[in-house]
This record gives structure tokens, C-alpha cells and sequence, in this order.
């Protein structure tokens, strides 16, 4: 005799679902493992409806809005509002400056900030070689400045600038503060100064005695010695053996002494001097 197998007259998927939802209503009678389970997939189903809605009917930037405007009422009302802003640093740089510069006023929302752009627009300023803006929770905001180093003072077409180790302008600054550093001229002084300035370190000798640093464009310096009355002419390579031939020659015959305007050491294997002009009386 034929079984006769009853068909359900909900479609596959529909049946489906209903197979999930009764076993799930039935886990849930035996154990509360099984209720939590139905009641957090009940939830995010409706989740994901009330999401898909947002979307479709463009409210999602409207319901964030008043997420993070609910989230900034209760932090500031637990007090995470700005109260004071530190400055750290060595003290060239105005605290107005750095204030205006970090945007951030008492009564401010901690978390408002943006940490990297505070950052970025202290470290605009003249003298702010790095600056680290951070937040010291739950009422501070402390900003620490590492200064930049005043390293030469260059001379340009007939003006005058202060720079920096790596050849960087430094604004707003008063150049009769920094009498006492390195002359330098030529276009491209700035960037090649260091290089040069390191070398002449080891040849303190000579070093004490030079006024200013000529750069050409034949990628070589001058050095002016004793107020302009005498120039070297140094190299383009080679530049310590010329040092230490000049450092010998004033130790033996005090060269540097001498009626002398022009050292001309730009070749290996000779020097030439030419005599100073006695100025008319």
C-alpha cells in the first residue's frame, strides 16, 4: 500500500524559517541559555530593521548626530570638559600664540579636539621645531614644544635671516639676540653649512679667527678671516686636507699673520697667496 507523505503549503524558505523559530521557541521553554539566545536574535533582527530603514529614508547622519550629541551631554556633565592647557617648552614661543594656535578655550569639550591638526598648527609656528598636543583626562589639555636651535645667521641679497641647523628660516626673530653665531653667504649656504660648520670644528685655530662663510655656486666655500682683510679660498673636495695644510702653515709660519689678502688653496698640489694693498694714507 503507497505512504502518503503531507506536503506543507509554505514555500521552502518560509518553511524553513518556521523550523528555525519553533526550535528556537522550544530551546528557549527548556533552558535559559536558549531564551537568551532567542531574545538577543529577536533584537538584532529588529536591529537590523530599524538600521535599513534609517538608511533608506536617510536619517542615518540624523541619528548619529543625536547619538553624539546625547554621548558629549553625558561625558561633559561627568566633567570632561577642558579646565586649563598646559605649555611646556623653553619659553621663546608666546602661550597666546600656542593657545590661539591649538584652538582650545575653558568650558570645551575634552574629546572636541582634533589631537593631529592642534599638532600640525602649533608646529606652523616660527620657532616649533615638534610640538605633542595630548589630553590628560578628565580636564586637561598639555601641549609640549621642542624649540628649533638657532644655528647661523645668512646673508641674502642684502638682507639677513636666521636659520636653522637644517637651512630652515626661523621667523619673527630678533637677529641682535644672536650676534654671536655664524656668518654665513651664498644662495645656497643654508642647506650645506652644516657640513661644512662640522669640519671646522676639528680645526679650532682657524676657526676662532673666521667672520663668515662665502658659499659659490661651484659647490665650494670662502673663508673670510680678521674683519675681511684676508679670504681663504678652500676646495671643493678635499676640504680637511686644506684645513690641515692652512692649520700647519700658521703653526710653522703663522700664515694667517701675514700682510696676506688671498690663500688660495682651490688646488692639491700648490697654494697661492697674493699679497694685501697697503691703503693709500
Amino acid at each position: 500500500m503507497a505512504t502518503i507523505k503531507r506536503v506543507s503549503p509554505l514555500k521552502p524558505g518560509l518553511r524553513g524559517a518556521r523550523n528555525w523559530a519553533t526550535a528556537q521557541l522550544r530551546a528557549a521553554n527548556y533552558s535559559r541559555k536558549g531564551f537568551w539566545r532567542l531574545a538577543l536574535s529577536v533584537l538584532g533582527i529588529f536591529l537590523f530593521i530599524g538600521f535599513i530603514a534609517l538608511w533608506l529614508g536617510g536619517l542615518l547622519p540624523d541619528a548619529k548626530r543625536v547619538g553624539d550629541n546625547f554621548t558629549k551631554d553625558r561625558l561633559m556633565s561627568m566633567g570632561f570638559v577642558v579646565e586649563r592647557v598646559d605649555v611646556m617648552g623653553e619659553g621663546r614661543i608666546s602661550e597666546k600664540d600656542v593657545l590661539r594656535a591649538v584652538g582650545v578655550k575653558k568650558g570645551d569639550y575634552l574629546f572636541a579636539l582634533d589631537l593631529k591638526e592642534a599638532q600640525a598648527r602649533v608646529e606652523n609656528l616660527s620657532w616649533v621645531e615638534r610640538a605633542i598636543v595630548r589630553r590628560l583626562w578628565p580636564d586637561r589639555i598639555v601641549v609640549q614644544i621642542i624649540e628649533r636651535k638657532s644655528y647661523a645667521l645668512w646673508q641674502s641679497e642684502g638682507e639677513f635671516y636666521l636659520i636653522d641647523r637644517e637651512g630652515g628660516i626661523i621667523t619673527q626673530a630678533s637677529l641682535a639676540d644672536h650676534s654671536d653665531i655664524p656668518l654665513i653667504v651664498g644662495a645656497s649656504a643654508p642647506e650645506h653649512f652644516e657640513k661644512l660648520n662640522a669640519k671646522m670644528a676639528n680645526y679650532p685655530l682657524l676657526k676662532g679667527r673666521v667672520d663668515s662663510f662665502v658659499r659659490h655656486n661651484t659647490d665650494r666655500w670662502d673663508i673670510i678671516i680678521d674683519n675681511g682683510g684676508m679670504r681663504v679660498k678652500l676646495p671643493a673636495d678635499n676640504v680637511e686636507q686644506a684645513l690641515t695644510r692652512l692649520t700647519g702653515l700658521q703653526k710653522s709660519r703663522q700664515i694667517l699673520d701675514r700682510k696676506i689678502s688671498v690663500i688660495d688653496m682651490r688646488l692639491d698640489d700648490r697654494i697661492t697667496l697674493s699679497p694685501a694693498t697697503e691703503k693709500p694714507a
